[in-house]
Protein backbone atom coordinates (compact mmCIF):
# COMPACT_ATOMS: atom_id res chain seq x y z
CA UNK A 1 0.00 0.00 0.00
CA UNK A 2 2.98 2.53 0.96
CA UNK A 3 3.39 2.37 -2.95
CA UNK A 4 0.37 3.28 -3.92
CA UNK A 5 0.14 6.57 -4.58
CA UNK A 6 3.95 6.55 -6.28
CA UNK A 7 2.05 4.27 -8.96
CA UNK A 8 -0.64 7.01 -9.39
CA UNK A 9 1.88 9.44 -9.82
CA UNK A 10 4.25 7.43 -12.31
CA UNK A 11 1.36 6.32 -14.27
CA UNK A 12 -1.15 9.25 -14.18
CA UNK A 13 -3.90 6.61 -13.36
CA UNK A 14 -5.93 6.64 -10.27
CA UNK A 15 -6.66 3.70 -8.26
CA UNK A 16 -7.05 4.30 -4.49
CA UNK A 17 -9.59 5.77 -2.57
CA UNK A 18 -8.38 6.35 1.08
CA UNK A 19 -11.66 6.46 2.63
CA UNK A 20 -10.24 4.53 5.60
CA UNK A 21 -11.05 0.94 6.67
CA UNK A 22 -13.79 -1.29 9.00
CA UNK A 23 -13.36 -4.29 10.49
CA UNK A 24 -16.76 -4.93 12.79
CA UNK A 25 -17.69 -8.21 14.64
CA UNK A 26 -18.82 -9.28 18.31
CA UNK A 27 -16.85 -8.29 20.66
CA UNK A 28 -14.20 -10.25 22.20
CA UNK A 29 -14.28 -12.84 19.69
CA UNK A 30 -11.54 -14.57 18.30
CA UNK A 31 -11.96 -12.28 14.53
CA UNK A 32 -11.88 -8.85 16.58
CA UNK A 33 -8.83 -10.31 18.89
CA UNK A 34 -6.80 -11.41 16.00
CA UNK A 35 -7.38 -8.32 13.95
CA UNK A 36 -6.81 -5.94 16.93
CA UNK A 37 -3.29 -7.98 17.66
CA UNK A 38 -2.11 -7.50 13.98
CA UNK A 39 -3.29 -3.41 14.23
CA UNK A 40 -0.73 -2.75 17.07
CA UNK A 41 2.08 -5.75 15.77
CA UNK A 42 1.92 -3.82 12.81
CA UNK A 43 1.57 -0.09 14.08
CA UNK A 44 -1.38 0.73 12.09
CA UNK A 45 -3.16 3.92 12.66
CA UNK A 46 -6.48 2.60 13.81
CA UNK A 47 -8.70 2.97 16.40
CA UNK A 48 -11.45 0.49 18.61
CA UNK A 49 -14.93 1.77 18.26
CA UNK A 50 -17.69 1.15 20.70
CA UNK A 51 -21.15 -0.10 19.59
CA UNK A 52 -21.87 3.86 20.81
CA UNK A 53 -19.29 5.33 18.92
CA UNK A 54 -20.20 2.96 15.73
CA UNK A 55 -23.42 4.58 15.49
CA UNK A 56 -22.12 7.89 15.94
CA UNK A 57 -19.35 7.89 13.73
CA UNK A 58 -21.52 6.01 11.13
CA UNK A 59 -25.16 6.24 11.43
CA UNK A 60 -26.55 4.83 8.43
CA UNK A 61 -24.84 1.63 9.52
CA UNK A 62 -27.08 -0.93 11.70
CA UNK A 63 -25.10 -3.19 13.99
CA UNK A 64 -25.98 -5.41 16.86
CA UNK A 65 -25.23 -3.94 20.84
CA UNK A 66 -22.66 -6.52 21.05
CA UNK A 67 -20.14 -5.76 18.51
CA UNK A 68 -17.73 -3.28 17.85
CA UNK A 69 -15.47 -1.88 14.98
CA UNK A 70 -11.51 -2.00 14.46
CA UNK A 71 -11.17 1.41 12.03
CA UNK A 72 -8.22 2.16 10.33
CA UNK A 73 -7.51 5.46 8.56
CA UNK A 74 -5.00 4.97 6.15
CA UNK A 75 -6.44 2.31 4.31
CA UNK A 76 -9.82 2.32 1.79
CA UNK A 77 -10.66 0.40 -1.98
CA UNK A 78 -8.97 -0.10 -4.94
CA UNK A 79 -9.91 -0.88 -8.30
CA UNK A 80 -8.59 -3.34 -9.69
CA UNK A 81 -8.42 -2.63 -13.20
CA UNK A 82 -7.30 0.81 -13.09
CA UNK A 83 -4.15 -0.96 -10.92
CA UNK A 84 -3.61 -3.63 -13.83
CA UNK A 85 -3.66 -0.53 -16.09
CA UNK A 86 -1.57 1.54 -14.10
CA UNK A 87 1.14 -1.16 -13.77
CA UNK A 88 1.00 -2.14 -17.31
CA UNK A 89 1.88 1.16 -18.00
CA UNK A 90 4.90 1.65 -15.64
CA UNK A 91 6.31 -1.66 -17.38
CA UNK A 92 5.98 -0.99 -20.86
CA UNK A 93 7.88 2.61 -19.99
CA UNK A 94 10.61 0.50 -18.41
CA UNK A 95 10.76 -1.26 -21.20
CA UNK A 96 8.98 -4.54 -21.03
CA UNK A 97 6.41 -5.77 -24.28
CA UNK A 98 3.39 -6.47 -23.65
CA UNK A 99 1.41 -9.34 -25.43
CA UNK A 100 -2.41 -9.24 -24.99
CA UNK A 101 -3.23 -12.27 -26.04
CA UNK A 102 -4.21 -15.55 -24.31
CA UNK A 103 -1.87 -17.73 -23.44
CA UNK A 104 -2.35 -21.66 -24.27
CA UNK A 105 0.77 -23.47 -23.44
CA UNK A 106 4.33 -23.29 -22.17
CA UNK A 107 6.53 -25.94 -22.83
CA UNK A 108 10.35 -26.47 -21.83
CA UNK A 109 12.75 -27.42 -25.10
CA UNK A 110 16.23 -28.46 -24.97
CA UNK A 111 18.23 -26.68 -28.05
CA UNK A 112 22.13 -27.04 -28.74
CA UNK A 113 22.79 -27.53 -24.92
CA UNK A 114 20.52 -25.03 -23.80
CA UNK A 115 16.90 -24.97 -22.03
CA UNK A 116 14.64 -22.80 -23.47
CA UNK A 117 11.15 -22.19 -22.61
CA UNK A 118 8.08 -21.84 -25.30
CA UNK A 119 4.66 -19.59 -24.74
CA UNK A 120 2.06 -20.18 -27.46
CA UNK A 121 -1.03 -18.53 -27.68
CA UNK A 122 -3.83 -19.33 -28.99
CA UNK A 123 -3.59 -17.23 -32.04
CA UNK A 124 -0.03 -19.04 -32.61
CA UNK A 125 2.30 -16.34 -31.65
CA UNK A 126 5.37 -18.08 -29.86
CA UNK A 127 7.63 -16.48 -27.33
CA UNK A 128 10.99 -17.86 -26.70
CA UNK A 129 12.56 -17.02 -23.62
CA UNK A 130 14.55 -17.61 -20.69
CA UNK A 131 11.87 -18.21 -17.75
CA UNK A 132 8.20 -17.71 -17.05
CA UNK A 133 6.24 -16.64 -14.45
CA UNK A 134 2.80 -17.93 -14.49
CA UNK A 135 0.43 -15.22 -12.54
CA UNK A 136 -2.62 -16.93 -13.90
CA UNK A 137 -5.50 -17.67 -11.00
CA UNK A 138 -8.33 -19.86 -11.37
CA UNK A 139 -7.04 -20.64 -14.98
CA UNK A 140 -4.03 -22.28 -14.01
CA UNK A 141 -5.15 -26.08 -14.57
CA UNK A 142 -7.39 -25.17 -17.77
CA UNK A 143 -4.39 -24.34 -20.48
CA UNK A 144 -1.42 -26.25 -20.76
CA UNK A 145 1.01 -24.49 -18.56
CA UNK A 146 2.39 -26.60 -16.34
CA UNK A 147 4.54 -29.45 -17.11
CA UNK A 148 2.48 -32.91 -17.91
CA UNK A 149 0.52 -34.58 -14.84
CA UNK A 150 1.23 -31.36 -12.39
CA UNK A 151 -1.57 -29.90 -10.97
CA UNK A 152 -1.36 -26.82 -8.16
CA UNK A 153 -3.70 -27.89 -4.73
CA UNK A 154 -6.06 -25.18 -4.74
CA UNK A 155 -9.80 -24.59 -4.84
CA UNK A 156 -12.56 -22.50 -6.91
CA UNK A 157 -14.66 -21.13 -5.12
CA UNK A 158 -17.14 -19.23 -6.41
CA UNK A 159 -18.43 -15.87 -5.09
CA UNK A 160 -21.50 -13.55 -5.80
CA UNK A 161 -21.68 -9.95 -5.07
CA UNK A 162 -24.72 -7.51 -5.50
CA UNK A 163 -23.99 -4.31 -7.23
CA UNK A 164 -26.63 -1.26 -5.71
CA UNK A 165 -27.63 2.08 -7.60
CA UNK A 166 -28.32 4.26 -4.93
CA UNK A 167 -28.95 7.98 -5.59
CA UNK A 168 -26.54 10.82 -6.45
CA UNK A 169 -27.54 12.46 -2.61
CA UNK A 170 -26.68 8.74 -1.42
CA UNK A 171 -23.56 9.06 -2.74
CA UNK A 172 -22.79 12.50 -1.24
CA UNK A 173 -23.87 11.04 2.02
CA UNK A 174 -22.16 7.79 1.96
CA UNK A 175 -19.01 8.43 -0.59
CA UNK A 176 -16.49 8.94 2.32
CA UNK A 177 -18.12 5.47 4.80
CA UNK A 178 -14.62 3.42 4.85
CA UNK A 179 -14.99 0.08 2.93
CA UNK A 180 -16.36 -2.56 5.92
CA UNK A 181 -15.57 -6.15 6.67
CA UNK A 182 -18.46 -7.93 8.63
CA UNK A 183 -17.87 -11.38 10.58
CA UNK A 184 -20.50 -11.66 13.26
CA UNK A 185 -24.01 -13.01 14.73
CA UNK A 186 -25.10 -9.67 13.15
CA UNK A 187 -28.33 -7.72 14.38
CA UNK A 188 -31.61 -8.89 15.23
CA UNK A 189 -33.10 -7.53 12.00
CA UNK A 190 -31.00 -8.69 9.85
CA UNK A 191 -31.92 -10.91 6.91
CA UNK A 192 -31.90 -14.17 8.77
CA UNK A 193 -31.72 -16.31 5.07
CA UNK A 194 -28.28 -15.07 4.22
CA UNK A 195 -25.51 -17.75 3.77
CA UNK A 196 -23.25 -18.22 7.37
CA UNK A 197 -19.85 -19.50 7.68
CA UNK A 198 -20.49 -23.27 9.50
CA UNK A 199 -20.51 -21.48 13.02
CA UNK A 200 -23.63 -19.37 12.13
CA UNK A 201 -21.74 -16.43 11.38
CA UNK A 202 -22.20 -13.21 9.01
CA UNK A 203 -19.50 -12.59 7.38
CA UNK A 204 -19.52 -10.09 3.92
CA UNK A 205 -17.48 -6.97 2.67
CA UNK A 206 -18.89 -3.83 1.62
CA UNK A 207 -17.76 -0.91 -0.07
CA UNK A 208 -19.16 2.53 -0.10
CA UNK A 209 -20.91 4.17 -3.15
CA UNK A 210 -18.80 4.95 -6.53
CA UNK A 211 -19.16 6.17 -9.44
CA UNK A 212 -19.21 3.50 -12.45
CA UNK A 213 -18.26 3.82 -15.90
CA UNK A 214 -22.09 3.85 -16.65
CA UNK A 215 -22.16 7.39 -14.57
CA UNK A 216 -23.99 5.52 -11.55
CA UNK A 217 -23.70 5.12 -8.57
CA UNK A 218 -23.05 1.22 -7.04
CA UNK A 219 -22.21 0.17 -3.39
CA UNK A 220 -20.49 -3.23 -3.78
CA UNK A 221 -21.63 -6.10 -1.14
CA UNK A 222 -20.97 -9.51 -0.87
CA UNK A 223 -19.76 -12.42 0.99
CA UNK A 224 -16.70 -14.17 1.86
CA UNK A 225 -15.51 -17.43 1.28
CA UNK A 226 -16.71 -18.62 4.11
CA UNK A 227 -19.89 -18.91 3.37
CA UNK A 228 -19.68 -21.10 0.46
CA UNK A 229 -18.30 -24.81 0.41
CA UNK A 230 -19.11 -24.58 -3.62
CA UNK A 231 -15.82 -25.64 -5.86
CA UNK A 232 -15.54 -25.20 -9.11
CA UNK A 233 -13.50 -27.99 -10.94
CA UNK A 234 -13.72 -27.24 -14.98
CA UNK A 235 -12.93 -24.62 -16.99
CA UNK A 236 -16.69 -24.66 -18.21
CA UNK A 237 -17.82 -24.23 -14.43
CA UNK A 238 -15.94 -21.27 -13.95
CA UNK A 239 -16.68 -19.94 -17.96
CA UNK A 240 -20.33 -20.23 -17.59
CA UNK A 241 -20.22 -18.52 -13.81
CA UNK A 242 -18.49 -15.45 -15.18
CA UNK A 243 -20.81 -15.42 -17.92
CA UNK A 244 -23.82 -15.39 -15.22
CA UNK A 245 -24.08 -12.41 -13.19
CA UNK A 246 -23.49 -14.75 -10.15
CA UNK A 247 -26.34 -16.71 -8.07
CA UNK A 248 -29.85 -14.86 -8.53
CA UNK A 249 -31.03 -16.08 -5.68
CA UNK A 250 -28.04 -14.93 -3.73
CA UNK A 251 -28.25 -11.84 -5.46
CA UNK A 252 -31.68 -11.44 -4.51
CA UNK A 253 -30.82 -12.53 -0.53
CA UNK A 254 -27.35 -10.09 -0.51
CA UNK A 255 -29.58 -7.10 -1.28
CA UNK A 256 -32.20 -8.01 1.57
CA UNK A 257 -29.55 -8.28 3.23
CA UNK A 258 -28.22 -4.44 2.49
CA UNK A 259 -31.83 -3.15 3.24
CA UNK A 260 -31.26 -4.03 7.05
CA UNK A 261 -27.33 -3.21 7.42
CA UNK A 262 -27.96 -0.01 5.50
CA UNK A 263 -30.74 2.31 6.88
CA UNK A 264 -32.29 4.88 5.10
CA UNK A 265 -30.61 4.19 1.62
CA UNK A 266 -33.61 2.58 -0.79
CA UNK A 267 -32.10 1.14 -3.88
CA UNK A 268 -32.89 2.34 -7.69
CA UNK A 269 -32.04 -0.88 -9.02
CA UNK A 270 -29.80 -3.73 -8.31
CA UNK A 271 -27.83 -6.26 -10.58
CA UNK A 272 -25.45 -9.09 -9.81
CA UNK A 273 -21.77 -10.29 -10.66
CA UNK A 274 -19.74 -13.04 -10.10
CA UNK A 275 -15.86 -13.70 -9.61
CA UNK A 276 -13.40 -16.73 -8.96
CA UNK A 277 -11.03 -16.36 -6.09
CA UNK A 278 -8.38 -19.83 -5.90
CA UNK A 279 -7.48 -20.83 -2.34
CA UNK A 280 -4.61 -22.38 -0.72
CA UNK A 281 -4.35 -24.86 1.89
CA UNK A 282 -2.20 -22.60 3.40
CA UNK A 283 -4.10 -19.50 3.34
CA UNK A 284 -1.05 -17.86 1.64
CA UNK A 285 -0.16 -17.24 -2.32
CA UNK A 286 1.70 -19.76 -3.63
CA UNK A 287 4.98 -17.87 -4.55
CA UNK A 288 7.85 -20.47 -5.79
CA UNK A 289 9.39 -22.23 -8.41
CA UNK A 290 8.16 -25.58 -10.58
CA UNK A 291 11.66 -25.87 -11.54
CA UNK A 292 14.15 -23.20 -12.29
CA UNK A 293 12.80 -22.14 -15.43
CA UNK A 294 9.47 -21.74 -14.08
CA UNK A 295 7.68 -20.10 -11.96
CA UNK A 296 4.13 -19.43 -10.11
CA UNK A 297 2.15 -16.33 -8.49
CA UNK A 298 -1.05 -18.15 -7.76
CA UNK A 299 -3.64 -18.22 -5.47
CA UNK A 300 -4.33 -14.80 -3.65
CA UNK A 301 -7.24 -16.57 -1.61
CA UNK A 302 -9.55 -12.97 -2.42
CA UNK A 303 -6.32 -10.87 -0.80
CA UNK A 304 -4.20 -10.69 -4.22
CA UNK A 305 -5.48 -7.30 -5.96
CA UNK A 306 -4.76 -4.77 -3.40
CA UNK A 307 -0.90 -7.33 -2.61
CA UNK A 308 -0.55 -7.91 -6.93
CA UNK A 309 2.60 -5.15 -6.79
CA UNK A 310 4.11 -6.80 -4.15
CA UNK A 311 3.27 -10.17 -4.64
CA UNK A 312 4.53 -9.80 -8.67
CA UNK A 313 8.11 -8.15 -6.91
CA UNK A 314 8.78 -11.05 -4.77
CA UNK A 315 8.10 -13.42 -7.68
CA UNK A 316 9.99 -11.81 -10.29
CA UNK A 317 13.12 -10.97 -8.15
CA UNK A 318 12.43 -15.09 -7.18
CA UNK A 319 12.66 -15.90 -11.01
CA UNK A 320 15.29 -13.52 -12.02
CA UNK A 321 17.88 -13.90 -9.21
CA UNK A 322 16.53 -16.43 -7.33
CA UNK A 323 16.33 -14.79 -4.14
CA UNK A 324 13.36 -14.83 -1.80
CA UNK A 325 13.99 -10.42 -1.18
CA UNK A 326 11.50 -10.21 1.76
CA UNK A 327 10.90 -10.32 5.56
CA UNK A 328 8.32 -13.04 5.26
CA UNK A 329 9.09 -16.42 5.99
CA UNK A 330 9.62 -17.91 2.26
CA UNK A 331 8.59 -21.52 3.64
CA UNK A 332 4.94 -20.26 4.10
CA UNK A 333 4.68 -19.32 0.19
CA UNK A 334 5.68 -23.06 -1.04
CA UNK A 335 3.75 -24.48 -3.59
CA UNK A 336 1.47 -27.94 -2.81
CA UNK A 337 0.42 -30.05 -5.47
CA UNK A 338 -2.39 -32.68 -5.71
CA UNK A 339 -1.49 -36.41 -5.83
CA UNK A 340 -1.74 -37.95 -8.83
CA UNK A 341 -4.89 -40.55 -8.40
CA UNK A 342 -4.22 -44.27 -10.36
CA UNK A 343 -7.02 -46.69 -11.70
Amino acid sequence: MSRYRQIESDSGIDFYDEVGSLVAGGKDTKYMIDNERVSKEQQLESEILSYKTLKTKFPLLNFSDIDHGLYEVKAGHISARNLVSAQIKLAKSKGCTYINEIVEKVTQMEEDCNSKMIVKTELGKQVVCRKVLLATGAFTAFRNLLPVDLELKVGLCPLTTAMIEVTADDFTNMRKYPAVIYFGKGADNWKKDYPRSKDGDYSWYMLPPIKYPDDKYYIKLGHLQHATTKRFTSSGEVKEWYCSGGDKQLVNDTVDLFKTVVQGVKPISYHGDSCVITTTPTKRPYIDTIHPQLGVAVGGNAYAAKSSDEIGRIAAVKMMKNEWDSSLEKTDFRIKMKEKTSN
